[in-house]
């Protein structure tokens, strides 16, 4: 897949803001039987990361909001036509603990004519393991440029991510929960997950990233309390 300059852009601050994550995580690996230096560390890694995808990211679109998964706003026009969604560190509690479930992760959300936002392009990093996921609109859903298809399975025991205990009680599914949101919908996107379940309450600063399954053929639907992920 060859990248638009929206996307390389977003791809090119991933890589500059996660270039020293490897050294930082098996740090952390050895900071592990001290709880208060591993959480400052590891918020020290996160700013880090945010800035660094800040100052990149508006380097070269200056015009562009910025969204942060904590809530914070970069507003450089209240009717900016683009904004970007930024997750620094998802599954930032693994992060701490040393474990290699988080993602760096980047979303481009584009206001159309009728007033409504839409995801165009995303991008979601795996640091360990090196697997960076991507698409955009229209253009299919790749991983390391393997082109990425939901799973084909059907009924029998399916391996789910959800945060709903109770989902449990009322299918024949292996449940499983990664504690990162965007490394969820990748690995639907990548079939190694068959369905992954969120809190509705969880969903507006996840919903950019629906896109990546969306192009993998996967299938999204919201009920009032959740979302699905689904192949």
């Amino acid at each position: 897949m060859r990248y638009s300059t929206n996307l390389n852009i977003i791809i090119k601050a991933i890589e500059k803001a996660t270039a020293h994550m490897p050294r930082d995580f098996i740090e952390l690996e050895n900071l592990q039987t001290n709880p208060v230096s591993a959480n400052k560390f590891a918020n020290s890694c996160y700013k880090k990361v945010q800035q660094i995808l800040v100052d990149d990211l508006s380097k070269v679109r200056p015009d562009y909001n910025i969204i942060f998964s904590d809530g914070q706003k970069i507003v450089r026009s209240k009717n900016a036509e683009y904004s970007f969604v930024i997750f620094p560190i998802d599954g930032m509690d693994n992060f701490t603990r040393s474990s290699p479930d988080f993602s760096v992760a980047v979303a481009l959300e584009h206001l159309n004519e009728n007033g409504q936002t839409e995801s165009i392009s995303v991008a979601i990093s795996k640091i360990v393991g090196g697997e960076l996921y991507y698409c955009e609109k229209g253009f299919g859903a790749y991983a390391n440029n393997r082109r990425l298809r939901v799973s084909k399975r059907v009924g029998g025991n399916l391996v789910v991510a959800s945060e709903d205990q109770n989902f449990l009680s009322e299918n024949n599914s292996s449940l499983r929960s990664y504690g990162c949101r965007t490394l969820e919908v990748a690995y639907v996107s990548s079939a190694r997950l068959e369905k992954a379940i969120f809190k509705n309450q969880n969903y507006e600063l996840l919903k950019p990233f629906l896109l990546l399954a969306r192009e993998a053929g996967g299938k999204i639907s919201e009920s009032e309390t959740l979302i699905t992920v689904s192949a």
